[in-house]
């Protein structure tokens, strides 16, 4: 991002890679980006808004007392942005996988990898580096940051949340699926923009601002009639 004021700066050195993390600032506020390079993979990076702070020590605090790769998958919802936080294994060890979907991302989105190291050490030393940020703001004085609430460390997939992105449309959490309503406007009129993020899958939908009340008229005669068996399968959502 041009023109960023550069705050804070950590390096982690893991194993075969390399890990700079910055706290900086711009216009839009303050955010801190991860970047990663390594011998096996092209330099990736990820942007966390400063509001996940807190949400991500929270999340690291929880992949250190996890064992095994196992489908321990976790998302946190921060401004406009999704990141889902999964175990895995490969022939080099244990990883702990961090990708970014939504935001400024068209389609897919940025991921890391982070070794988990030995008994999680690294994983260990990824959350010290977001506490040492957030103790540096702390002493600086700065305004407190109002810090995401989009957390959702339980495992049920049917788990429903209702919370507010940065621009102030609701976000509807199900699951790993993520539904991000925004009222829009340009040169044709007012219109609905209904935005689904699920892993690195995103799907757009928009709906005229005067068909909307039909929209949700639709909708529940849709869910009143009898259910029909769909051959393609559940699509990943479960009742």
């Amino acid at each position: 991002m041009g023109g960023d004021t550069e705050l804070l700066s950590d390096v982690l050195k893991v194993q075969n890679k390399i890990f700079y993390l910055d706290l900086k600032e711009n216009g839009r506020g303050k955010y801190i980006k991860i970047a990663e390079k390594g011998k096996y993979r092209p330099k990736s990076s990820v942007v966390v808004p400063l509001s996940g702070l807190h949400s991500f020590i929270q999340l690291f605090d929880f992949y250190m007392n996890t064992d095994g790769p196992g489908p321990q998958s976790r998302d946190v919802v921060v401004e406009s942005k999704v990141f889902n936080f999964s175990c895995g294994e490969n022939d080099r060890g244990r990883y702990l996988r961090i990708f970014e979907s939504g935001g400024g991302y068209p389609a897919g989105g940025s991921s890391l990898m982070v070794p988990a190291g030995w008994a999680n050490a690294n994983i260990r030393a990824f959350r010290e580096s977001f506490e040492k940020i957030a103790n540096w703001l702390n002493q600086t004085g700065l305004p407190p940051v109002e810090m995401s609430s989009g957390l959702a460390l339980t495992s049920k997939p049917d788990t429903v949340t209702l919370d507010v992105s940065k621009e102030g449309g609701p976000v509807l959490s199900v699951g790993s699926k993520h539904f991000f309503f925004d009222a829009r406007m340009n040169d044709r009129g007012r219109y609905l923009k209904i935005k689904e993020v699920s892993g690195n899958m995103k799907t757009l939908l928009v709906v005229p601002a005067h068909a909307v009340a039909k929209f949700q008229e639709a909708i529940s005669l849709a869910m009143m009639a009898q259910p029909r068996p769909d051959p393609e399968g559940p699509g990943g959502l479960q009742a």
